[in-house]
């Protein structure tokens, strides 16, 4: 059963490759965790306040 398995996904994966790579995702998520912030994030435009981004 397990060889079946292994079977169908490879040929899944052929067909339609995953839209995100787990690896990297996993990766980026650790290293995002890792970063340390006082308070606020300025890394991402998202987490930068409003006045912020009106002021640069």
């Amino acid at each position: 059963m397990d060889t079946l398995h292994r079977e169908l996904e490879h040929l899944v994966d052929e067909v339609a490759p995953p839209l995100i790579d787990l690896e990297q995702l996993e990766r980026l998520v650790t290293e995002d965790e890792l970063r340390i912030f006082d308070d606020e994030c300025t890394v991402h435009d998202g987490c930068i306040p409003v006045h912020a981004r009106r002021i640069a």
